[in-house]
């Protein structure tokens, strides 16, 4: 039989891990659930059990689902899946979601985000605006299948000027956040394959536009590669302050990353994101699938090379290699092939 009084206790536990530590999970209980704070007293104690309505309220609050915290074993795990609809303003949604959690993960003690990156961390192309314009144009006419831009080139005049805002703002959280990543020798060619395609295509009215992203493609990386010689992220106006602590690990893998899978860690909560078709996420907070999740990347980074801090020679190859590929791609569209 089950003890509803512990799983409540445990999911109501969670539920204060993922509060900011300046509120207070009684007011917030008391607020979103519209209830006395001596009632909120009782359902964090277990006297009282919270209603179905109530964990709905809960679960759609703080985007998470109640059997998250179940600690059977059944090898059973609830995703949260995302879904922008083929429209500007549900993307715009979408990238207020990715900014409201990361506020969240910034408020928590010692947070740290652990990225394998299939594709360049999707937070470091919003820092760079032609290639941040180009990438959110490619998705929402080629992925999300926007019907407004069906017929149309690339022209980031189209681009909903509150999206590149709060892209902006999710990028400079993200350089303030401590993370570790693993790329590996293909984690750009994805995006550089999107616009080879949209070049081939016919996407761009000119050529000087499919350069500028190119270029734009190449700042990025420059700065990345000047964030890992010093383990900082920092702004693109000075790329690396030395004032910044040191919160960024790159490691290399030989080994393929088949998905891009993000583990964040807000001591003592976990929580996964998953890649899925290309663009859209699956997030879930179950404990034993996020163990495993950190298990998995620990080995990876055991098998992997540091190029952060260290390594120089390793690293400088590394980034050379990236470059060649941009330049290569430049160099064809200069030719008009």
């Amino acid at each position: 039989m089950t003890d509803f009084t512990n799983v409540q206790k445990q999911f109501l536990q969670k539920i204060e891990d993922l509060t900011p530590k300046e509120s207070s999970m009684v007011f917030e209980l008391s607020e979103l659930l519209e209830i006395s704070t001596d009632s909120a007293y009782r359902r964090m104690r277990g006297e009282t059990l919270l209603t179905i309505d109530e964990i709905v309220k809960l679960c759609n609050h703080y985007n998470v689902s109640f059997d998250a915290f179940s600690k059977t074993e059944t090898g059973m795990v609830t995703f949260r899946y995302t879904n922008p609809e083929p429209v500007s303003d549900s993307f715009l949604e979408y990238l207020t979601k990715m900014h409201e959690d990361l506020v969240k993960i910034s408020l928590h003690k010692e947070p740290r985000i652990v990225y394998a990156a299939e594709d360049i961390p999707v937070f470091f192309h919003y820092g760079f605006d032609e290639i941040s314009s180009f990438k959110i144009f490619y998705w929402l006419k080629s992925i999300i299948n926007t019907p407004e831009l069906a017929s149309e080139k690339y022209n980031p005049s189209m681009i909903d000027p509150a999206i590149l805002e709060v892209s902006k703002k999710i990028f400079k959280l993200y350089t303030q956040i401590p993370s570790l990543e693993i790329w590996t020798g293909n984690t750009v060619m994805s995006t550089v394959k999107q616009i080879e395609y949209y070049w081939e295509s016919g996407m761009f009215l000119t050529i000087e536009d499919a350069l500028k992203v190119c270029a734009s493609l190449k700042n990025e990386i420059v700065s990345i590669q000047r964030m890992a010689e010093y383990s900082r992220k920092g702004d693109v106006q000075t790329s690396v302050n030395e004032a910044y602590p040191k919160n960024y690990e790159l490691y290399f893998s030989d080994v393929e990353i088949t998905n891009n899978c993000v583990l964040v860690e807000m001591n003592p909560l976990k929580a996964v994101y998953l890649g899925h078709f290309s663009f859209y996420t699956m997030s879930t907070v179950n404990e034993a699938y996020c163990v495993r999740t950190q298990q998995w990347m620990n080995t990876i980074i055991k098998k992997s090379t540091l190029i952060s801090g260290v390594s120089e020679k390793h690293r400088n190859r590394f980034f050379m290699k990236i470059f060649k590929s941009i330049e290569d791609l430049e160099q064809k569209i200069q030719l008009g092939q």
